[in-house]
């Protein structure tokens, strides 16, 4: 079976390799990054030490134009991205089974996603917990100027070289035993119920749904009266190929 996890990233790159140790080991990993410079050294950790460990996975960065997800339009924007690397997954790379975790990343990423991931059919959305975060942020912190140094190095021969140097610790940090992954509950939606709402509400003609289904959609902020809104065109628009 071919896997595939999409995650995001925020400052804890743990949380990403231990969920795929969990499985022990994924065919593609596809890490969502900001342009925050810390972020992108936790990327550079992660793919060193998958390389360590698991050098068969595929890694891919795809990096949102931002720091911080802090607009509605950041969200949608956001949403294109995660959508887009969803389909790729499913269509292009053919992978069995797409997995999101949903532990890293700022917290509305992480909402977004997961309600993606509901959207998108993809086969599983969880969250990884440590039960010693104190520990583990300090064992980070510690290790700072190392993962530093690694993502400034030139050549993959010199960032393994460094990883190697303190090899015991850094595998303790991003290979855990002790931690947990919860899955969140999540009920398949039908392909084919999507794709009619979301048909109805990209063509702006609504006289396809039924009543129950126009109120949900203006409840929910995507219709007003028999008018799709703004808000409405912009969900749609990441949701459409």
């Amino acid at each position: 079976m071919n896997v595939a996890v999409i995650a995001p990233l925020g400052l804890s790159p743990p949380v990403i390799t231990a969920f795929v140790d969990h499985f022990g080991g994924v065919r593609d990993l596809v890490i969502i990054t900001t342009n925050e410079e810390r972020v992108k050294q936790g990327y550079e950790l992660i793919r060193i030490a998958m390389k360590q460990k698991y050098e068969r996975t595929r890694i891919h960065r795809l990096e949102v134009p931002f720091d911080d997800v802090t607009t509605e339009n950041e969200n949608f924007e956001f949403m294109k991205i995660a959508g887009k690397a969803i389909r790729r997954q499913k269509e292009k790379f053919e992978s069995d089974i797409v997995y999101l975790n949903v532990a890293g990343g700022r917290k509305n990423m992480c909402i977004t996603l997961s309600i993606l991931g509901q959207f998108l059919n993809v086969d599983g959305i969880f969250h990884v917990v440590s039960p010693d975060i104190k520990l583990v942020n300090e064992i980070l912190e510690n290790l700072r100027p190392d993962i530093e140094r690694m993502y400034h190095s030139n050549s993959d021969e010199e960032k393994l070289e460094i990883y190697k140097e303190k090899e015991k610790y850094f595998n303790s940090l991003m290979f855990p035993r002790d931690y947990k992954v919860v899955r969140i509950p999540t009920i398949p939606i039908s392909e084919d119920y999507v794709r009619r709402i979301i048909e109805a509400i990209y063509r702006a003609d609504l006289s396809s749904l039924a009543a129950s289904e126009r109120e949900m959609l203006v409840r929910h902020g995507l219709v007003e009266g028999d008018k799709v809104t703004d808000f409405g065109k912009k969900l749609v628009e990441c949701l459409v190929r």
